[in-house]
């Protein structure tokens, strides 16, 4: 009698398995009528995204179906199941639905949502230049993981942001500007030169100065070779790090002078930026008092 139990609440949990609101589900059935073209089977597709038994199945069907499933998406974007709204607004940004940026846009902007982020990341990967704008307010969430997504977004849109970034960059909060000063020098835009030169006279000025390296502008010079002085060693070391990718010999001298530098990690940097000029071995002292080269990061 006890085998026998078993054996029923084992069945039981299978057939349970393969269940949906509606009874049993035959996926493969399922698949086939959405890729024909039926719209209630693409229907009931999206809607199993909310089951979490089910989801990790359904989602990577609906991608290789490709942009048919567009429209039955794009229906979902608003739902209040979080689950299904994060497969639905996943799957948009995979399959770069254009018409799916404003709404969202709508989701990122909405603080009460969790994991917001996801829409952040769709917005990157669909590409729309109007999503500069929400992505840029975004900066400003009070969730982290959002902002570092919203980063990452912009730079993706690459030279689009750069207009839009280096007008809102002046007025933007120090949470904010962080972000827009790591997307332009991520960028890489000469554009950005001015507003991040700016910069370097503010709170984020060693943020400023890793973005100049990247910008790789001979005109920042100046500019990262007085920081080499500054009193605040992340200035110094943010400055040692850019000037490497710039060059000259104006640079190597000044990155010398650092290589006595009362902190480490900026000596560190000084012989690596040395090496990057110079193209020679550079020895520093290290924490011990010995002489060594700098580790090489690409190995």
């Amino acid at each position: 009698m006890k085998g026998f139990r078993k054996g029923f609440w084992l069945v039981f949990l299978l057939l349970l398995a393969g269940c949906g609101p509606s009874g049993p589900i035959d996926l493969p059935a399922l698949e086939q009528k959405a890729r024909s073209g039926d719209a209630a089977a693409m229907e009931r597709l999206v809607r199993l995204l909310g089951d979490p038994a089910l989801a990790d199945r359904i989602y990577p069907l609906l991608i290789e179906i490709g942009t048919p499933a567009a429209p039955a998406l794009l229906a979902h974007i608003d739902t209040r199941d979080a689950g299904r709204r994060e497969y639905v607004i996943a799957a948009l940004g995979t399959l770069r639905i254009a018409e799916a940026a404003r709404p969202i846009a709508a989701v990122l902007a909405d603080q009460t949502l969790e994991r917001r982020y996801v829409a952040a990341r769709a917005l990157g990967e669909i590409g729309d230049p109007a999503s500069v704008t929400p992505l840029i307010a975004a900066l400003d969430d009070p969730n982290d993981e959002v902002r570092r997504t919203a980063v990452r977004a912009l730079i993706r849109l690459h030279r689009g942001a750069v207009p839009a970034l280096i007008e809102a960059l002046p007025g933007a909060s120090p949470q904010a500007a962080g972000g827009m000063i790591r997307a332009l020098g991520d960028i890489g835009d000469a554009r950005a030169l001015e507003v991040l030169l700016a910069q370097t006279r503010g709170t984020k000025r060693a943020d400023a100065l890793l973005a100049l390296g990247r910008l790789r502008d001979g005109r920042a010079k100046p500019v990262l070779i007085a920081a080499l002085a500054d009193p605040d060693w992340q200035v110094r070391l943010s400055a040692a790090t850019a000037l490497g990718p710039i060059g000259g010999p104006q640079a190597a001298a000044a990155l010398r002078r650092n290589l006595d530098d009362e902190v480490v990690a900026v000596r560190v940097w000084a012989a690596r930026g040395l090496e990057m000029i110079t193209g020679q071995p550079q020895l520093y002292r290290n924490a011990r008092g010995e002489m060594v080269p700098p580790e090489n990061l690409y190995r």
